[in-house]
């Protein structure tokens, strides 16, 4: 018989958490659920106290993956793996309310598929002040922007996230519950973003259906040096900022799933001019790629631009239609115009 949740653990060296992790799913008010952790090839000994728990618990199903399959990978290997009509992430790190399944259970209506609470924060030690105040002023701008909004209809959602284009409005997979339809429907989370994966995916699914807003805190996210937010921020920003913000400028723009938001973005007054957002995202990265001394970012644009060939389309065309516009604007000789030219490549 198949659980009616499956809460779903991903896990690649989380020994340090995992306890208190595991120890607050064991507690939930909510009794009919599955634990589904997959282990992504951990180097401590993660899989080990997680089999430690197994032995102890016939509702957790424990896996470990052949192969390291990266983060976004195991996700998707969640999903594969879970039974339950719902999938609850929790991450390894972080932590949930005891009655966080069930209030979020009570809170689903007819054809729900998506649903998220509050979150509160845990920071250690390692965290500065101004990071710390990034997350708490984050959480307080969701809280504004779903203030006495609880079932979110797509075309609502759709115009947040055009408000807020490139920031992740819902927060962590920990605060969301996902029906197991939406995957069959929308696919699996996307492999080719490091940063704004679950923000992504959240809009694919929210700007067709909807989305269900439960104004408590119900989870807890966990900051912390060796978190994956932390390491992809050290990493810097153009890979985990801006060239997923134009990945998914990308998809809005191009990928029949996102026609609902386009429709939105050419209703609104004034309307929202996606294609010329993705011109100007995709030059800004460009110029940025090409510009800064450490050539890592040069290869990081070319890397992308391979997968998605609009992106160098785009950042060309965009200076091509600034120089000509310049151009037509000066009535420049043919001697100027090769003068001026250089002004567009600086």
């Amino acid at each position: 018989m198949k659980s009616f949740i499956s809460v779903c653990i991903p896990t690649y060296n989380g020994q340090k958490y995992l306890k208190e992790t595991l120890d607050s799913v064991f507690i939930q008010t909510y009794k009919d659920f599955e634990i589904v952790i997959v282990d992504d090839q951990s180097t401590d000994d993660t899989y080990a106290l997680a089999l430690e728990y197994a032995q102890k618990d016939n509702r957790i199903r424990l896996f470990r993956n052949e192969t390291n399959l990266g983060l976004v990978g195991n996700w998707n290997r969640c999903v594969e793996i879970a039974q339950g009509e719902w999938i609850k992430f929790v991450f390894q790190d972080d932590l949930i309310t005891h009655d966080c399944l069930e209030k979020m259970m009570a809170s689903v209506k007819d054809d729900d598929t998506i649903i998220f609470c509050s979150r509160n924060f845990i920071f250690d030690d390692t965290i500065p002040e101004s990071k710390k105040q990034w997350f708490l002023n984050h959480a307080q701008l969701i809280t504004d922007l779903f203030l006495n909004l609880s079932h979110i209809s797509p075309e609502t959602y759709s115009e947040i996230v055009l408000q807020n284009i490139g920031l992740n409005i819902v927060g962590e997979p920990t605060v969301v519950m996902l029906h197991r339809s939406a995957f069959h429907r929308f696919g699996l989370f996307d492999p080719n973003l490091i940063q704004l994966v679950d923000h992504e995916y959240w809009t694919r699914i929210a700007t067709n259906v909807g989305i269900t807003y439960i104004p408590e805190v119900l989870a807890t996210f966990r900051v912390h040096a060796n978190a994956t937010t932390t390491r992809n921020y050290q990493f810097g920003n153009y890979r985990a900022d801006c060239i997923d913000t134009n990945i998914i400028l990308n998809n809005i723009v191009f990928h029949p799933i996102y026609l609902p938001l386009r429709s939105v973005a050419f209703r609104l007054s004034p309307s929202i001019d996606l294609i010329l957002l993705l011109r100007n995202s995709a030059r800004s990265a460009w110029l940025q790629a090409i510009r800064n001394s450490d050539p890592s970012l040069l290869n990081e644009w070319d890397k992308i631009s391979e997968t998605y060939p609009a992106l160098k389309l785009m950042a060309s065309r965009t200076y091509l239609q600034e120089f000509s516009e310049y151009v037509k604007s000066k009535k420049m000789s043919v001697k100027h115009r090769l003068k001026h030219f250089k002004r567009f490549i600086k």
